[in-house]
This record gives structure tokens, C-alpha cells and sequence, in this order.
């Protein structure tokens, strides 16, 4: 029986230098959101946005670490399609908004490389491995049931990313807090990179082969919720957008833990 296919060392060397500016991220603007002007590639303003942002990072760090480690390249393909993307994003949202970026600086260099590089790594690394790919069995399947939900709710988040990244005045105008395009831009990333982590886990559908990017599906609602609450006196805590994002990063986290507990 087929028990999975190595994952190239290039590939696990990638997730580490992935750790690495992700380290810096947490650092900047996830320990201290309220200096982005000193310590990140632009001045995110208000600072309840850059914390956003912090715990995004923080809520990235787990998967990227584990899949340092991971036995088979089946457990971890289901992110890299979402990383290509999610980066690519990223580097168009650098270069929409390039004036508005803090050029020259340290903190600009590494956050250009760090998007710079993995749309063109992703994708090659991607065609080898699938390259030697071979079938294997599900050893935990999804319920029939189960997989449509996390296909619909997957939709639903990635349509949001999307549209918030084409369209970043639906994020900015209606907001329970103050938030400028390029960070609009920059969320819809995010945003993004979760509803396509819950269709490639359903495309997968196994639960052996979901449980690295399943924590990426349970933290951002208490961590981005916790950066948040650093800053509650930017937020109205009351706004119905923020109530709606709160329940579906709910829904995103109880999948997460599905996933995570598998059928066993």
C-alpha cells in the first residue's frame, strides 16, 4: 500500500524561511501593532488593524512549523495552493499601493522578498512534487455531508477575499473599525487563503491529510479576536458586520476542530 510521497527537502527548507518571515511579522506587528511605522513595511494605521494583521501571522506560525516536519507531501499540498495564492495577492497589493510603503527601509526589504518569491517557489516546487505523486488510499474519509458543508462555507470566505481584495471600499466604508485599502487588501488575502484552505481540504477529503491546515481553520478567531481586544476602544463591538465575521470565523473554527479530531 501506498503510503505517501516524500516531500522534497527544497520544499520543507522553504517552509522554514516561510517560519522566518513569519517570525518577523508576529514580531512587528503582533507584539507591538502600535509602531508600525518604525518596525513594519508601512505605517498600518489604526493600530487595531496592524494587530489584525499580527494575528494572522501568529495564526500562520503552526502550520508553517509542522510542515517543516511532515511525513508525506499529501499532508501538507493542501496549502500550498492557497499560499500561491495568498501571496500573489499580497505582491499585487504591494505594487497597487506602492506609495504608500516605507521604501529603503529594512522591514520593506523583507516584506517584498517574502511575496516577491513564493508565487514563482510555490509553483515549482508544486509541479515536481506532483510530478511524483501517486494515489493513495483515504484512511479517514469525510461524511458526504460534512465535505459539502465545508465546500459552501469555503466559498462563501473565498468570494469575501476576493471581493474584498477587486472592491476594498465594501471592506473599508461598512467597518466596525477604520481601515485603509491597501490593509483592506492585505485582510482580503488573508481572508482568501482560509475559504481555499477549507476547498482543498474538502477536495482532499480525508482527515489525515487536512490536520496540519486545520489549525490555521481554529486560530484566528480567539488570536485576531484577542490582537482586537488590545485595541477594543477602535472597535465597535456592536457593528452587524463584525457580528457576521465573528460567526463565520466561528464556523471556520468548529471545522478546523473536525478536522483536527478526524473520524477516530
Amino acid at each position: 500500500m501506498n503510503e505517501g510521497t516524500k516531500v522534497m527537502f527544497v520544499l520543507r527548507c522553504w517552509f522554514a524561511i516561510e517560519v522566518v518571515f513569519t517570525f518577523f511579522g508576529i514580531v512587528s506587528v503582533g507584539l507591538n501593532p502600535a509602531n508600525s511605522a518604525n518596525n513594519f513595511a508601512w505605517n498600518v494605521q489604526p493600530p487595531v488593524t496592524a494587530a489584525m494583521l499580527g494575528g494572522f501571522y501568529m495564526s500562520i506560525a503552526p502550520i508553517l512549523i509542522l510542515a517543516i516536519f511532515a511525513k508525506t507531501w499529501e499532508t501538507v499540498r493542501i496549502v500550498i495552493v492557497p499560499a500561491w495564492v495568498f501571496t500573489t495577492m499580497l505582491l499585487l497589493a504591494t505594487w497597487i499601493h506602492w506609495d504608500k510603503f516605507l521604501h529603503g527601509t529594512p522591514a520593506f526589504n523583507l516584506w517584498y522578498i517574502s511575496y516577491l518569491l513564493p508565487p514563482f517557489v510555490f509553483s515549482v516546487v508544486y509541479f515536481f512534487q506532483w510530478r511524483k505523486q501517486q494515489p493513495v488510499p483515504n484512511l479517514e474519509p469525510m461524511g458526504g455531508v460534512f465535505r459539502a458543508a465545508v465546500v459552501i462555507l469555503g466559498l462563501i470566505i473565498t468570494a469575501e477575499g476576493l471581493y474584498t481584495f477587486l472592491n476594498p471600499s465594501h471592506f473599508v466604508d461598512p467597518q466596525a473599525f477604520a481601515v485603509t485599502p491597501l490593509t483592506a487588501r492585505t485582510l482580503g488575502g488573508w481572508i482568501t487563503a482560509v475559504g481555499l484552505l477549507m476547498l482543498f481540504s474538502a477536495i482532499e477529503g480525508a482527515y489525515e491529510r487536512t490536520r496540519v491546515g486545520s489549525l490555521f481553520l481554529i486560530l484566528p478567531l480567539p488570536v485576531v479576536g484577542m490582537q482586537m481586544a488590545r485595541f477594543a476602544d477602535e472597535v465597535d463591538w456592536t457593528h452587524p458586520r463584525l457580528l457576521i465575521m465573528a460567526a463565520v470565523a466561528l464556523a471556520s473554527s468548529l471545522v478546523g476542530l473536525r478536522m483536527l479530531r478526524g473520524s477516530r
